[in-house]
């Protein structure tokens, strides 16, 4: 339980962290919508991992700003493709689907880590 916990504070300390950039405007947000088990497997470097079924719930813990770019991505493209339908539905207008971990990866120059 308290590794459970451990690694929820982890994940949202990366996610605030990533949030704004050095002169104080927001970065984008990079969100893998996979499960926590896949996300644990290897994922983005600096993403925060929030599952599709979860988002609607969770989004505003990290991000409040509506008009913030926002990356998602997930194993095949399904989920990231549900999870920026149901960004877009609670008023998020500036969701990009990446598709594939390996989409996202190419697409913002970024590792993939453990």
């Amino acid at each position: 339980m308290k590794k459970t916990w451990l690694f929820l504070i982890i994940i949202m300390i990366t996610g605030f962290a990533s949030t704004v950039s050095g002169n104080g405007r927001a970065m984008p947000v990079i969100i893998d919508v996979r499960t926590n088990m896949e996300y644990a497997m290897g994922h983005l470097e600096g993403a925060i991992n929030i599952p599709h079924d979860e988002i609607g719930r969770k989004i505003g813990s990290f991000v409040q700003d509506k008009s913030q770019k926002i990356y998602v991505y997930c194993r095949t493209g399904r989920r990231s493709k549900i999870a920026k339908e149901s960004l877009e539905k609670l008023g998020y207008n500036n969701v990009v689907d990446l598709r594939t971990l390996k989409d996202a990866a190419n697409s913002l120059s970024s590792k993939i880590v453990q």
